[in-house]
């Protein structure tokens, strides 16, 4: 029995650690469906994350993303990258850990910023400089720390390993730990 069986498998973590590309490769790895709840939320709202922070508000983005976790969660068999304050609240929370695993992905604050710097559409890091943005990121992962901690799992990878290494000593590690 592995640890995955009739359940999801969530991916958690800041913004830019690698959970949709991760969770993407060891979807196909594992021949299951992959979705992105950034994606679902877009695609629910009718309009970009950024235009839903600019036109509703952070408050209204965080109850779109709880609907969308709910309906994820209703089933199982499906690889699922999380938002990264998705996991903050409670309600998410249980709702995650009562249908799946959760593996939670990290990087080196710097990584996460050159990240972010080359991908430029994530609104909570609009409009920063190099500086601020590397504090921001600081910040965020303080705040953030102690609900990533709970995951399941934890895996760092700095860019040192490629998208499909880095996703087979995942599934290598959860595949083992029967």
């Amino acid at each position: 029995m592995y640890p995955w069986d009739g359940k999801n498998i969530y991916f958690m973590g800041f913004m830019a650690s690698g959970k949709t590309a991760i969770g993407k490769q060891f979807s196909s790895m594992m021949n299951w469906p992959f979705y992105d709840t950034d994606n679902l939320i877009e695609k629910n709202a009718g309009k970009a994350i950024s235009r839903i922070f600019a036109d509703d508000g952070e408050e209204n983005f965080r109850k779109i993303e709880t609907d969308v976790i709910q309906q994820v969660a209703a089933k199982k068999h499906q690889v699922i990258a999380l938002g990264g304050g998705a996991v903050i609240r409670d309600n998410n929370w249980n709702m995650i850990t009562q249908s799946g695993i959760t593996i939670c992905l990290t990087a080196p604050v710097v990584v996460l910023a050159n990240r972010i710097i080359q991908k430029n559409h994530r609104p909570l890091m609009a409009d920063l400089n190099s500086r601020e943005l590397l504090q921001k990121i600081e910040n965020m992962l303080k705040e953030r720390q102690p609900y990533y901690k709970r995951a399941d799992y934890s895996f760092e990878n700095g860019g040192e390993l490629s998208v499909k290494e880095f996703t087979l000593a995942i599934f290598n590690t959860l595949r083992d730990d029967i």
